[in-house]
């Protein structure tokens, strides 16, 4: 996808959602006085979770609030077992992930591809090899991940 239409897109989640975009003081001041935001992606500033996870906050804070960010995980990364405390909303901006929702068989989601995941609900994901994925997160409080049993 190029990183015009990534661009594009990425307009259309903030439009959507009613949020700014605040990655910097500056831009949570600009945003708290309702200025308009406008981030390149080559400006976006990506920091490592973990080993094949990086992400970039959007707006408010993943641990402590509601909160949304690119999540871009290498290729042929994969998950653990896993759920969230709280309703999980994504949109795939690129790459292909591979997901598993409970016990259901295993389901491949490209671009543009939606998921919502009931706080509570045990999945996995990976990114198929070939090319890392970048995924839209949005959740309505703090974020976390939880190992889930089978």
């Amino acid at each position: 996808m190029s990183t015009t239409l990534l661009y594009l897109v990425f307009l259309g989640i903030l439009s959507v959602s009613g949020s700014s975009v605040a990655q910097t003081a500056t831009a949570k001041t600009a945003a708290a006085a309702g200025a308009a935001i406008v981030t390149p992606a080559e400006a976006m500033k990506w920091q490592q979770l973990r080993p094949g996870q990086e992400s970039t906050g959007l707006w408010g804070e993943r641990s402590t609030g509601p909160y949304g960010a690119l999540n871009r995980f290498a290729a042929g990364f994969e998950d653990r077992r896993h759920l969230h405390t709280r309703d999980l909303r994504g949109l795939i901006i690129s790459g292909t992930m591979v997901v598993q929702v409970r016990d259901d068989p295993s389901r491949e989601l490209g671009p543009g591809s939606y998921i919502f995941l009931p706080g509570g609900t045990p999945h996995t994901h990976s990114c198929k090899a070939g090319s890392s994925c970048v995924i839209f997160v949005e959740q309505e409080g703090a974020g976390d991940s939880v190992p889930a049993d089978r």
